[in-house]
């Protein structure tokens, strides 16, 4: 079963997600928050959601998987947070994939200083579950599945900002989340909050949405 979601879906999912989950209390991790929706300076229909982390070099461990948030703000205060130069800058944003009907996870991630990350310390990082990707070899621009040419990580364009942006690509995105909808209660076009708690739930088996602080 395949699911997908028009622009004007898209954003009212996004818009119910945002206000159920924007305010949950920080011990509770059943789906990330910390996401605020935004829309293009001057053309319309091209909102997005956007948040920005701080991720730790490595992976926690494994004992502990999944990080508390924690108020940037007090990072400074805080004498047993990391240094801020000991982090990584991610910059996560969610987007409209026209192409394929459903949202896509965008990203930006650089040390400190603002010299990105490669993308075999990319896949090494923290923003990814341990053991979720394959090796990226040589490879600088795009991560494909061994002996295919599938790509599940690739460089392009933010499609509302224009910036450089690597993006996991959504192509079995919409039969993922069908699936899991079929299984439940279904969805009939309407909860769109529904329909984004699956895909956080689809996505986060590969990507980290509860690591690093908020």
């Amino acid at each position: 079963m395949y699911s997908t979601l028009t622009r004007a879906q898209f954003e009212h999912a996004c818009n119910c997600y945002v206000e159920a989950h924007s305010r949950q209390p920080s011990k509770v991790k059943a789906y990330p928050s910390g996401w605020s929706w935004h829309e293009h300076s001057y053309v319309s229909g091209l909102g997005y959601l956007a948040r920005t982390v701080c991720l730790p070099r490595g992976h926690e461990p494994a004992a502990d998987d999944a990080i508390e948030f924690v108020d940037l703000g007090v990072l400074e205060d805080d004498p047993t947070a990391a240094p801020l130069e000991e982090l990584l800058i991610c910059k996560q944003y969610i987007v409209y994939s026209s192409t394929f009907q459903v949202p896509a996870f965008y990203f930006t991630i650089h040390e400190s200083s603002g010299t990105p990350l490669p993308l075999n310390r990319i896949t090494e990082s923290a923003l990814f579950r341990r053991h979720a990707l394959p090796s990226a070899n040589d490879n600088t621009f795009a991560l494909t599945l061994p002996d295919t040419s599938l790509a599940l990580l690739s460089q392009g364009d933010h499609p509302t900002l224009g910036t450089p942006s690597w993006y996991f690509h959504p192509c079995h995105t919409s039969e993922a989340v069908g699936e899991i909808l079929a299984e439940s209660d279904g969805w009939d076009g309407e909860n769109g909050l529904r329909w984004m708690e699956v895909w956080f739930m689809v996505v986060g088996n590969v990507v980290d949405f509860f690591a690093g602080n908020q």
